[in-house]
């Protein structure tokens, strides 16, 4: 195996996306769009580049831009696919059988189970195992660059700029988006995933079971030290009434398949330093300060923080199992039978740890609170301006394509309404319908669509929860129509605008970034390392294996020693050659 496929293996990292369905930012602004029609966009200016490469011998025609199905006698592309959560089947699956019957296509999936397929990826990219396309794994810009410069990707401009109805549509709409997705070489090699997602620009959340607050008499916590008294009070005036000592005050889940935003750190810790796991810029825990990229982890906040997690730790309120919970185990919790033993939980939504519409109606029973108070002052939440695409690739086309053409313009299909709507939501008039005149939509405008079937959960065949790319603009996703029974986004949509937004910081966040191939050579090799080694401190510094006085210097050290100057370094000189003013 040559050093180049040894690298791509160190490469290309785990970036998970786990997924709710919600609003969308600006939402000052009442939603306008109605189900986009299918008159062509205006033209688009081309990206300069080489001619596009040409089909290998026995590609086939594809019909124009805009007409279907893509091929007149069907033919089969080979997908590795990053499967989400609650997919039954990908191949016997309702939106899959609609993409086949509209385009001609037939996808033949090689799907690894959720947990394998970041590994599984690396292995086939490391071994030239190519499939044709690659679908819904979150490839980061800086991991592309090395794929395209070993030549393992195709360049899309070409494509985009002959058959890209869909894809100019999303640029026209969000101009910046072409650039955020371009490499140095000034060519696109993957399509994005769009999800202008309110609630999620704001999803560092803690939910608490209101019911304990409400017997108990206490109020909403609005600081650190309210939280801990709030803590305490679970622990010891046993609120479910079982005569049991089994509350769980505080939990959370570990990083790799844990829930989305359910990490310990997520929440607490922006109450004494800026700690941003919101905005998609390759890694987590940065700061952008007056343009210097820094660790939120070595800053004298971050310290503060963790004595504060270590006496909630040696005082029992925080699970011992918040460290190696998965989803699925943050999720029995909060649906413990019999009686109620989760007290508190970070996470993006609270389907994160109940089943949304479930039979225990724990769902409707935990609220959010606002970001807290802490002992400086600092009262505020990561908002990040770049969450609509993240800078990371959702399909990419592989050397191995014998199709090109046609894989791109299945590629550009999953950006129209039918599409995205489809592969969201699962079928037209069974799970959604276009809205009625005189629907209100979750921000209380003019709505247009209605989804019919409420999200539980739940294992289905209906659609692919957002696996495939997605054009689901800010307007898109605040225009679905109100369904008292079915609070969720409107829930959403009101608890970050009233409880978030209002300590949103957007000015610290890194922004997504392009590095060189050598930049990219040594930030794959010293992303884990780096983050490994400042996770098993914070875990021994919360569970009072570490002192932080004491050992605070030796944390400094191993993380130094693990590469953590070369790491901002890389970060500091890519971000400088984009954004420093000359």
């Amino acid at each position: 195996m040559s050093k180049h496929r040894i690298f791509t293996v160190l490469c290309v990292l785990a970036v998970l996306a786990l997924l709710v369905t919600a609003c969308a930012p600006q939402p000052a602004l009442a939603p306008k769009a109605e189900a986009p029609k299918a008159e062509a966009p205006k033209a688009v200016a081309a990206t300069a580049a080489p001619a596009a490469p040409k089909a290998p011998a026995g590609g086939v025609a594809v019909s124009a831009a805009g007409e279907f199905p893509i091929v007149k006698d069907k033919i089969t592309i080979k997908a590795f696919m990053c499967p989400t959560s609650m997919i039954k089947d990908y191949t016997n699956n309702e939106f899959t059988r609609w993409l086949e019957a509209k385009t001609n296509i037939k996808l033949e999936f090689d799907i690894p189970p959720m947990a394998e397929a970041q590994q599984k990826l690396n292995l086939m990219l490391a071994s030239d195992d190519l499939p044709e396309v690659i679908i819904g794994c979150s490839i980061r810009l800086d991991q592309m660059q090395v794929l395209a410069e070993q030549g393992q990707f195709l360049p899309l401009n070409d494509y985009i700029e002959k058959y890209g109805i869909e894809t100019k549509k999303m640029f026209q709409t969000n101009p910046a988006v072409k650039d955020l997705i371009t490499l140095l070489d000034g060519k696109i090699y993957g399509l994005p995933h769009y999800n202008d997602c309110y609630h999620c620009s704001l999803s560092q959340k803690m939910w608490v079971y209101k019911p304990w607050l409400d017997k108990l008499g206490l109020k909403t916590p609005e600081t650190t030290d309210e939280f801990y008294q709030m803590l305490k009070a679970f622990k010891e005036k046993d609120p479910n009434g079982n005569g049991k000592a089994d509350e769980i005050p505080l939990s959370g889940t570990r990083e790799v398949n844990g829930g989305w935003r359910a990490q310990l750190d997520s929440f607490l810790m922006n109450s004494f330093v800026y700690n941003d796991r919101v905005t998609p810029n390759g890694t987590r825990h940065l700061i952008l300060d007056n343009g210097v990229v820094k660790a939120a982890y070595t800053e004298p906040g971050w310290k503060e923080g963790l004595k504060y997690y270590s006496k909630l730790y040696a005082e029992g309120l925080i699970d011992p199992q918040a460290f190696t919970n998965d989803s699925n185990q943050i999720r029995q919790l909060g649906e413990n039978p019999n009686v109620p033993i989760l007290g508190a939980t970070g996470a993006g939504w609270y389907g994160v740890f109940t089943q949304n519409g479930g039979p225990s109606g724990r769902w409707k029973e935990y609220v959010p609170i606002a970001p807290l108070k802490g002992p400086s002052g600092m009262r505020q939440t990561p908002l990040t301006i770049y969450q609509p695409t993240g800078g990371q690739g959702t399909f990419m086309i592989t050397k191995k394509a014998k199709n090109p053409e046609a894989a791109f313009r299945l590629g550009d299909l999953f950006y129209g309404f039918d599409a995205t709507t489809r592969s969201v939501f699962g079928p037209e008039g069974e799970d959604w319908t276009r809205a009625k005149e005189g629907d209100v939509s979750i921000a209380g405008g003019k709505a247009a669509y209605t989804v019919l079937k409420v999200w539980s959960g739940e294992e289905h065949n209906r659609h692919w929860n957002q696996s495939a790319p997605t054009f689901r603009t800010s307007e898109y996703r605040l225009s679905q129509t109100y369904n008292p029974a079915d609070p969720l986004e409107r829930w959403l949509y009101e608890w970050t605008k009233n409880l978030y937004e209002p300590y949103g910081t957007k000015d610290k966040a890194v922004p997504p970034l392009v590095f060189t191939k050598d930049q990219s050579k040594q930030f794959g090799e010293l992303h884990t390392t780096v983050l490994n080694a400042m996770d098993e401190w914070f875990a021994n510094f919360v569970t009072g294996k570490a002192n932080v006085d004491k050992d605070w210097d030796a944390y400094i050290k191993t993380l130094k020693d693990s590469g953590l100057d070369k790491y901002l370094a890389i970060y500091q000189t890519a971000y400088d050659a984009k954004y420093k003013k000359k």
